[in-house]
Formats: C-alpha cells, structure tokens, sequence
C-alpha cells in the first residue's frame, strides 16, 4: 500500500486494496507477472534506484485501471536492464 497511499487511492479497484490491507485479509491476485521460484525480486531494491519508478516497468500506473504485462521477465531482458542501468549482472544479484 506505500505506493496506492497516493497513487490512484480514489479509485474503486485501490480502495477495495486498502480495505483488504486494513482488514489484514490476503487479496485474491491475478498474477500478471511470474518469475520462476529460483529468482530473487524485490520491488524495494528496484524501486530503491534514482531514476527508477513504477512507470519504468509497468507504464503509466496512474491512468491505468488494471496492469497488464508492459516488460518481458526473462533473463536476458533483465539482463539487458541491469546492463543499462550499470548494476550488478552478478548471478548471485538475482540467484540464490
């Protein structure tokens, strides 16, 4: 909820969120993304970089009612990402 504190938080879909996350209650997902079990994300690290925001992976959330898949999750295409961005390629950034 530390992004729909501000973002969206008028609409109908956020504030159904916010009531699950009052209520400590799981909300029912549809996954759009899937990255396999042996892949380490975390929205924090990424979020974490100057210059890197929800709109760098997903678009433009703000005006969008539901999120769809705007980047390919594979590992050349994180690859590629790390590359531009100059932050660790190394296999244990992203593998345990």
């Amino acid at each position: 909820m530390g992004c729909h504190a501000t973002v969206k938080r008028e609409s109908p879909a956020i504030q159904k969120l916010a009531q699950y996350y009052k209520d400590r209650k799981p909300v029912p997902w549809a996954r759009v993304y899937q990255i396999p079990d042996y892949v380490f994300f975390s929205h924090k690290a990424h979020l974490s970089r100057q210059g890197i925001s929800c709109e760098t992976c997903h678009g433009p959330v703000a005006q969008r009612d539901v999120i769809t898949m705007e980047k390919p999750v594979n590992m050349a295409d994180c690859m590629f990402c790390h590359d531009q961005w100059r932050v660790p390629i190394a296999c244990n950034a992203c593998h345990e």
